[in-house]
């Protein structure tokens, strides 16, 4: 395996214990620019900008991992911090706020006034929290930062929301997964549980909240959790299990809707369609190695046929019309939060005051202890569904489905373990998705699209952490795997790889595209050592993943070869290797 080398760095010296998903990159001030982020054990989270420290927000608590993304539903991206004492943070910066989304003198009026964060953690260890959504006068989690309007002009960034959450949270994802619009947040904990919130507002009262929808228990430790999306573009859930498995969640959009009387369906037919898959490799024999997995990787642009083209192009019609649809009841945007200020009450499955009265007629159902969540259908313990597709309001995609592919040629392809033996050909359908990639601690990397296993690496270190990246600028993405001794293998998605070694273990370990100057981004690997200290390699970029030889005489234009012939006397053979070799020499080093 070729090896290579990085030199472009920045260094900052970080105290405390970093966890493994505690650090992110992403654009959290909305200027365009994408940042680097980084929460500790001790409590304190750190914003790079650039080459400096942009800003640090201390006394949050254990901090285990940290997401940007659009939580509220407004366009502009937000910082979640998760910690694993049971506390959600929200941080948004004021100048990134729509304005005709919350009136500035209401809001005033109306914005709970927060108090200090040790004194509420004290008081109301088993009360949800719930402080305004008021970008404009909040108070800052920084005490270094002086006042907010000081904030306001500087862009930095601002807690608008602290809420009670489940303890002993690992992993989080911000991400839209049942395809309705809005985007939801997605909780991995250790306790084998997989959790979904989706932000709730009333604008008249100027404030929100997130409000549990699914559970999803597992039967085994959770390595990781990603969105994979179908080919029809359907998001489904990946969730890591040990042994190189993993469960695969199809959420239902009726889980999140308040359901009519006349189409009202019991909790198990509403529940989302869950599998557990494996893969038949003969090396993962040890079910008790953690797993890595990353979806949705971008493929290369060799593999992209005309036909495909052409369905995902009426597949991505459907889907934004739908989704269309699905914004005119639920808010995917600030205008229509404003204009329809009620429309929230009607819309959510849980926490809304029409579920209550509808609860009161029913026999009580079950709530979680913790959060208020509804258990039932969405509860998944031990066995799974036998049943691989149940009917929803995604049955309209299912013209979509071709043939089942099956790559003969391949000696690696092996075909996922199918849940359901009995099913027919027509009842089989193998989705021209994008691939993902799984690593397990042992030191197997694999690459899987259409449940089918494309190829499988094994190397001779232990993998803590698999990540994505384009290095080649090709627009499709590499896989990163990085190991606890500061290995890091590079591959494509055709199992060309490179390897770079970092001189210190690893602790943590992520990927992005950081702008060192702004308005420039680059590719950039981050590791989190053990010497508490951040090194950020940018600009890693690689012309190709294969090695090609260098041959200049193929760069020459016809009238730049035909001088060079000339000056070689038109020689031919051994002769003109040697007069060449003569040549290069005099141009190096003057010598005749």
């Amino acid at each position: 395996m070729r090896a290579v080398s990085f030199v472009k760095r920045l260094q900052w010296d970080l105290p405390g214990t970093v966890c493994r998903h505690g650090l992110t990159i992403g654009d959290v001030d909305n200027d365009g620019d994408n940042e680097l982020v980084v929460g500790t054990a001790e409590g304190e989270l750190y914003i790079f900008k650039g080459s400096e420290l942009w800003q640090k927000i201390p006394g949050l608590g254990i901090v285990t991992s940290v997401a940007i993304g659009d939580i509220f539903n407004y366009g502009r991206n937000a910082l979640v911090v998760i910690c694993g004492d049971g506390w959600a943070h929200i941080f948004y910066s004021p100048r990134s706020v729509n304005p005709s989304t919350i009136n500035a003198t209401s809001a005033q009026q109306l914005v709970k006034e927060t108090a200090d964060q040790d004194n509420i953690k004290s008081g109301y260890a088993n009360v949800d929290i719930v402080t305004g959504v008021n970008m404009t006068n909040s108070q800052s989690s920084d005490q270094t930062d002086g006042n907010s309007d000081g904030n306001e002009l500087s862009g930095k960034m601002e807690c608008v929301h602290v809420q009670r959450i489940p303890t002993n949270t690992k992993v989080v994802l911000v991400a839209d997964v049942d395809r309705d619009g809005a985007n939801e947040m997605i909780l991995g904990l250790t306790d084998r549980v997989v959790r979904s919130y989706r932000w709730s507002s009333n604008l008249e009262l100027g404030r929100g909240k997130l409000v549990g929808l699914n559970k999803w228990e597992c039967a085994n430790q959770i390595g990781t959790v990603t969105l994979q999306h179908m080919a029809d573009g359907t998001p489904t859930l990946l969730v890591a299990q040990p042994g190189g498995t993993f469960m695969r969640i199809k959420c239902n959009p009726k889980d999140g809707h308040l359901e009519d009387e006349a189409h009202k369906t019991d909790d198990e037919s509403a529940a989302s369609c869950v599998d557990y898959q494996t893969l038949g490799i003969s090396r993962m024999r040890n079910q008790n190695i953690s797993t890595e997995i990353i979806g949705d990787l971008e493929p290369t642009t060799e593999n992209k046929t005309s036909n495909d083209e052409g369905k995902d192009s009426t597949a991505k019609q459907n889907v934004s019309s739908e989704i269309q649809h699905n914004r005119n009841l639920k808010s995917g945007s600030s205008e229509f939060k404003e204009n329809n200020p009620q429309s929230e009450v009607k819309k959510d499955n849980l926490g809304t005051a029409e579920v209550e009265k509808a609860s009161e007629k029913t026999d009580p159902p079950t709530t979680d202890q913790v959060d208020g969540n509804l258990i039932g259908g969405n509860l998944i313990l031990g066995d799974y569904d036998e049943k691989t597709e149940k009917d929803s309001s995604l049955s309209a995609y299912k013209h979509l489905s071709c043939s089942e592919n099956v790559d003969n040629n391949n000696t690696e392809n092996f075909k996922l373990k199918d849940k359901s033996e009995g099913t027919t050909n027509t009842e089989k359908i193998s989705w021209q998705g994008k691939p993902y990639a799984l690593a397990t601690l042992d030191g197997t990397i694999m690459l899987v699209k259409d449940e089918n296993i494309l190829w499988s690496m094994q190397v001779d270190r232990l993998i803590f952490a698999l990540c994505r990246l384009d290095v080649t600028g090709d627009g499709s993405d590499e896989i990163v795997a990085c190991t606890w001794d500061g290995q890091t293998y590079i591959l494509d998605q055709q199992r060309n790889s490179v390897r770079f070694q970092f001189e210190e273990p690893v602790r943590a370990f992520c990927t992005g595209n950081y702008n060192v100057s702004p308005g420039i981004s680059t590719p950039c690997l981050v590791y989190n050592t053990f010497n508490n200290k951040i090194f950020l390699y940018y600009d890693v970029t690689l012309p190709s993943m294969v090695i090609k030889s260098f041959n200049p005489l193929e760069e020459l234009d016809p009238e730049e070869k035909k001088t060079l012939d000339d000056l070689l006397q038109n020689c031919h053979g051994t002769e003109r290797q040697q007069r060449m070799q003569q040549f290069t020499e005099w141009l190096l080093y003057g010598i005749s």
